[in-house]
């Protein structure tokens, strides 16, 4: 603005030189026009500034503020987006440790220490709120030491996020298909073999409601420090209600996964998913474990 009222002067100099065949009433009335025409210039790419760097500010934050009032469900935790991102350093890419159907995976280190894996869904994952938080509810009643446990969810603007208790040895593919699967004996593959099968049991016939899981693959079993084998991806789907009636006389409640599809023409996702189907998937993931190379 400096600069504008220098080079005012400037000009009022020089139309001021002798011989320029203008009274000083002309020459104030340029200089003052100038002036005012300057100032609201300035004032709107002031307004236009502002304007943008408070869309900007909003932007970023897209309003991550904790919910008012979270809905609390026993044993499992409510997220603010900002708790989340700080524990994965914004959600570095360091800090991914895998990607799926529903979204990224990040390992996280809360406030407390705790690691965790945080599930963020992608857009086209996203739920509705009650959707959302009727699933948060029923996995937060699953609770089977051979199951991955839900800590906590994230249910803010724009972002859906499950918060699961992190396992360190990754997934059986992953460790079947490492250098060091010579290490892994027969007895630990049938011990992972029973822990899993536990799980898809507790799953299928002991939950309330039961829940077919319908993508049991070694992807999906997670091994934790002492190599425990844990169900995983069991709930990150839209709930769909499969009527068994003919073969089960029940109804259970089935979950129709966002992921890799099972690669059996006999449980076909199209299809209902019975007691039979549901032997034959575990037939298939224990046979496929058993006669990896150097088993």
């Amino acid at each position: 603005m400096h600069i504008e009222i220098i080079g005012l002067h400037l000009f009022a100099v020089i139309i001021m030189l002798p011989g320029s065949g203008m009274s000083k009433g002309q020459i104030a009335g340029i200089v003052l026009g100038s002036i005012s025409c300057a100032a609201t210039l300035l004032l709107a790419i002031a307004l236009i500034y502002n304007k943008n760097h408070l869309g900007f500010k909003q932007k970023i934050s897209k309003k991550r503020s904790v919910p008012k009032n979270p809905i609390k469900f026993e044993g499992v935790k409510g997220f603010g987006f900002q708790e989340l991102e700080t524990a994965t350093d914004s959600f570095s890419t360091a800090s991914q440790v895998g990607q799926g159907g529903y979204g990224k995976v990040y390992k996280g280190i809360l406030a407390d220490g705790t690691i965790v894996a945080i599930k963020r869904a992608q857009q086209g994952s996203l739920q509705g709120e009650k959707e959302f938080l009727t699933e948060i509810e029923m996995l937060s009643r699953l609770h089977h030491r051979n199951l991955v446990s839900l800590v906590g969810y994230c249910d803010e603007d724009g972002e859906q996020m499950l918060v699961y208790e992190f396992l360190p040895n990754g997934s059986l593919h992953s460790l079947l298909a490492a250098r060091f699967r010579s290490n892994l004996t027969f007895a630990m593959r049938l011990r992972i073999a029973l822990d899993s099968a536990k799980g898809i049991l507790y799953l299928h016939t002991e939950a309330d409601p039961p829940l077919i899981h319908r993508d049991i693959k070694t992807n999906n079993i997670l091994l934790d420090s002492k190599f425990t084998a844990k169900v995983s991806d069991f709930g990150i789907s839209k709930l769909a209600p499969v009527l068994d009636g003919k073969e089960m006389g029940t109804e259970t409640i089935s979950t129709a996964v966002k992921g890799t599809p099972v690669r059996s023409t006999a449980c076909k996702l199209t299809e209902e998913f019975t007691e039979k189907r549901k032997c034959v998937l575990c037939r298939i993931y224990l046979f496929k474990e058993k006669t990896k190379p150097n088993s």
